[in-house]
């Protein structure tokens, strides 16, 4: 995988990279909206070939829950 999940949210987010942390989210990032929250959802999905339930959507409310969701999927981060 030669995208990072920071990189992969900032390109969804359109904003820099610098401004993603793992406690980023819809709650403290404005460009952080409905749409682009189901864009970086199939985004994330295809990426790294995984299926999102709808109660594991709902958790995603940061780049930290983002990669325990993933993590828990069995996606290997570096």
């Amino acid at each position: 995988m030669n995208t990072s999940i920071e990189e992969l949210v900032a390109g969804i987010l359109e904003v820099p990279l610098s401004t993603i942390t793992d406690t980023t989210g819809p709650t403290n990032l404005k460009a952080w909206s409905s749409m682009k929250h189901i864009r970086l959802i199939v985004a994330l999905q295809e990426t790294y070939h995984v299926t999102l339930a709808k109660r594991e959507i709902q958790r995603l409310t940061s780049v930290g829950a983002v990669k325990k969701a993933l993590s828990e999927k069995g996606v290997a981060f570096n």
